[in-house]
C-alpha cells in the first residue's frame, strides 16, 4: 500500500450527526488573491507552501489498508441503511468500489444497519484512522450516476457542547447537485462548510458555466474533486479537475479532522433526489492529502465517529472482477418470487383504451419468461414501463431484453425525455414477432436536452400477448 504516513493510537468518541442544511446560501467569492475566482486555474494563496513530508497518497492498488481506513458500519439519518462493510470491494487494477443499493434492491444479499432493514437505501463509507488540518484535498473518482445518492468526499470533526449548539467543523464536496437551481442532475456540484450544526454556507455550482463546456460528471469518466483548506486568511477553495468551482470565506472549520469518502443516502428528495434504481457504484482511483506549511494553523483534536468500524475479517480480501451496471432495476424480474408486482422499478398497468382489469393484461409468471424463469405476460391493452433517470446528451446505451408474441402489433418503445415533460423528445420502436423467445438489441444514443429514459411494453392488438425477460440497458 502506497501511503506516506499514519497516526496510530487514536479514540472514536464524537457524534456524527450529516444533515446537509445551511443557515445561509452565500456565493463568497472574495479572497486574497485575485487569481483565486471561480472559473480560474487552481493556485496557491501566495506565501503558502505544501508541506511534502507529510503526504498521504492512496491508490488502493491492494485493497482498502486497515491501517490508514475505517470501513463504516452504521448509520446517519432516518429513512436509509446506513453504511456497510459488505458493500465495499476493489479491483485487480486498483478502483476502489462503494456500491450504493436503491430503494429498487430487493435481492436481500445484504441487511441494513439504520432504518431500513432489507438492504434498500445501503451505501458505503471510509473514515481516515489519521486525523488532518489546512492543507489540499483531492480524490479522482466516478460519482455514483443515479439521483438519491450521495457521492461525497468530506472533513468532519463533530464536537458536543454542553448547553449551547455543537461544534461541527465539516467542509463537503457532495453529488448530484442543482438543488439550488430546482433541476438535480450531475451538471451541478454541492460545496458546503460548516462550524456548527446551523452555520453553514452552501454553493451549488453548474460546472458547465464555470468551462463554457457541458460537462455531467457521471459521464463515465474519472474527475478530480478537491478542495483547499486554509486558516490564515480563512479560506476553503473548492476545485474539480484543476478549476476552481467556489470559494468560501465564512464558517471556516479550524479544528483537526478526519476524512471521510463515500457514498450514502439522505432522506430528502430536494437534496439529491429519488433513489428510484436497483445498485450502482461510486468509483476511487486514488485519495490525496497535503498538508499546507506552519502559517495554516490549528486546534488539535481527536475526532470520533459515530458509526461503527468493520472487523478486519469484513475488509475485501480480493479484488473483485469490475460488474457490469444494468440501468434497468430487476430486469430479470425474479425480485417478483418475494415481492408484489408494482414497485421495485417496475409498473403494471393498461392503456387508456383497454377495459379489462390491469392484473389480466398484465401480470408476472413464474414460468412465463426465458427457459420458464419468472417473467411478465402483456395480453390484449397491456402496459409495461420503467425509468431511468440521469440520462443527458450523447451518451451512448445498447437496450436488449428477451420477448416472443403471439401477434403482429407488440411493440417496445425507448423514450428520451426531458426534465420538464412527460412527453418524448426522441424515441425508438422495435417491434415483437415471432411465438418463439427471441433476443432483441438496439444502440442508442441520447440526443439534446435528454435527462431520463422510459421503457415501455404494450399490445394494441386484441388476443395478443407478448412475453418479456431479461431486460438490460447498458452504457457504453
Amino acid at each position: 500500500m502506497t501511503s506516506k504516513f499514519k497516526i496510530l493510537n487514536v479514540l472514536f468518541i464524537c457524534s456524527l450527526n450529516l444533515f446537509i442544511v445551511g443557515c445561509q446560501n452565500t456565493d463568497s467569492s472574495s479572497s486574497n488573491d485575485e487569481n483565486i475566482l471561480a472559473g480560474n486555474q487552481l493556485s496557491l494563496l501566495p506565501n503558502v507552501q505544501f508541506d511534502n513530508s507529510k503526504l498521504f497518497f492512496d491508490d488502493f492498488t491492494n485493497g482498502v489498508d486497515y491501517d490508514n481506513w475505517i470501513i463504516g458500519n452504521g448509520a446517519w439519518g432516518s429513512g436509509n441503511g446506513g453504511v456497510i462493510p459488505e458493500n465495499v470491494f476493489y479491483t485487480d487494477d486498483g478502483i476502489l468500489l462503494l456500491r450504493g443499493n436503491g430503494s429498487y434492491y430487493a435481492k436481500g444479499e445484504v441487511k441494513g444497519v439504520g432504518t431500513l432493514k432489507d438492504g434498500r437505501n445501503t451505501g458505503a463509507a471510509l473514515i481516515s484512522k489519521f486525523v488532518t488540518g489546512p492543507g489540499r484535498y483531492e480524490i479522482k473518482m466516478k460519482p455514483l450516476g443515479r439521483l438519491g445518492a450521495c457521492t461525497a468526499f468530506w472533513t468532519y470533526n463533530n464536537q458536543t457542547n454542553e448547553g449551547s449548539e455543537n461544534d461541527n467543523h465539516e467542509i463537503d464536496i457532495e453529488l448530484p447537485g442543482g438543488k439550488s437551481d430546482g433541476i438535480i442532475s450531475f451538471k451541478n456540484v454541492l460545496n458546503t462548510n460548516y462550524i456548527t450544526e446551523t452555520f453553514a454556507t452552501s454553493q451549488d455550482v453548474n460546472y458547465s458555466s464555470l468551462v463554457e463546456e457541458e460537462t455531467y460528471f457521471n459521464d463515465g469518466e474519472f474527475h478530480v474533486f478537491g478542495f483547499d483548506w486554509y486558516t490564515n486568511p480563512e479560506m476553503i477553495v473548492y476545485h474539480c479537475d484543476g478549476i476552481v468551482t467556489a470559494v468560501s470565506d465564512v464558517f471556516i472549520p479550524n479544528l483537526q479532522s478526519r476524512l471521510w469518502l463515500g457514498v450514502w443516502f439522505p432522506n430528502n428528495a430536494g437534496f439529491v433526489g429519488e433513489s428510484l434504481f436497483e445498485t450502482d457504484y461510486m468509483e476511487v482511483d486514488w485519495v490525496k492529502y497535503l498538508p499546507f506549511d506552519e502559517t495554516q494553523t490549528y486546534v488539535e483534536s481527536d475526532p470520533g465517529i459515530s458509526v461503527s468500524s468493520a472487523l478486519s475479517n469484513q475488509y475485501p480480501s480480493s479484488p473483485s472482477t469490475y460488474p457490469k451496471i444494468n440501468l434497468v432495476s430487476n430486469g430479470d424480474f425474479e425480485y417478483l418470487s418475494d415481492h408484489d408486482s408494482n414497485g421495485y422499478g417496475w409498473n403494471f398497468s393498461r392503456l387508456n383504451t383497454e377495459t379489462q382489469e390491469i392484473n389480466q393484461v398484465c401480470y408476472p409468471t413464474s414460468n412465463g419468461g426465458y427457459q420458464d424463469s419468472y417473467g411478465v405476460t402483456i395480453k390484449d391493452g397491456g402496459y409495461l414501463y420503467t425509468n431511468i433517470d440521469s440520462v443527458y446528451e450523447g451518451y451512448e446505451y445498447t437496450l436488449s431484453f428477451k420477448a416472443k408474441s403471439t401477434g403482429s402489433d407488440s411493440n417496445v418503445v425507448l423514450n428520451f425525455l426531458n426534465s420538464y415533460s412527460s412527453r418524448a423528445i426522441e424515441y425508438e420502436t422495435i417491434g415483437i414477432e415471432g411465438d418463439e423467445w427471441k433476443t432483441y438489441e438496439i444502440s442508442v444514443t441520447a440526443p439534446y436536452d435528454s435527462y431520463s429514459i422510459r421503457l415501455e411494453f404494450y399490445n394494441k392488438q386484441s388476443q395478443s400477448t407478448m412475453q418479456i425477460d431479461n431486460v438490460e440497458l447498458i452504457r457504453k
